[in-house]
């Protein structure tokens, strides 16, 4: 992360550079896709990887983030869906409709709000935070380890 922030930095001085989303040509957009393959290994954030990939395609962070929450969105709506199906009658069941629905919205709010929160983080700061916080997670992983 710390690399592709200086890399896009040097490349791609300007935040609001780069392609509109329906600009992006199809094969930069499979490019980004496939970036998250990387995210089947262990411990790699799938909404990170793709802004990676939307960076090594010249998007501006605050694009690179809209297209990764939106390259996502089938994704998590159909795993949401499948589980819902599985467990959503047994939950009904338990405690009624009410919660579960008051769940359902508290959920797509909460979600609303960090999405917008993040995207403006992005907008001004780039992902270096994110990097120094995953490094020193890790230290602290391998002093607690040892």
């Amino acid at each position: 992360m710390l690399y592709m922030e200086y890399w896009r930095k040097k490349h791609y001085p300007h935040y609001n550079g780069g392609p509109d989303l329906h600009e992006l040509t199809p094969g930069n957009a499979l490019l980004i896709g496939l970036m998250q393959c990387v995210a089947l290994w262990p411990g790699t954030s799938r909404s990170m990887i793709t802004i990676v990939g939307g960076y090594c395609v010249g998007l501006s962070p605050q694009r690179a983030a809209e297209f990764s929450f939106l390259l996502g969105l089938p994704t998590l709506t159909l795993a949401s869906l499948y589980k819902g199906v599985k467990t959503g009658p047994l939950l009904v069941e338990a405690f009624g409709w009410a919660p579960f629905l008051l769940g359902c919205a508290v959920a797509a709010l909460s979600a609303a709000i960090a999405v917008k929160w993040f995207v403006n983080y992005l907008t001004i700061h780039g992902l270096s935070l994110f990097a120094y916080y995953r490094v020193g997670l890790a230290l602290l992983f391998l002093i607690l380890a040892s």
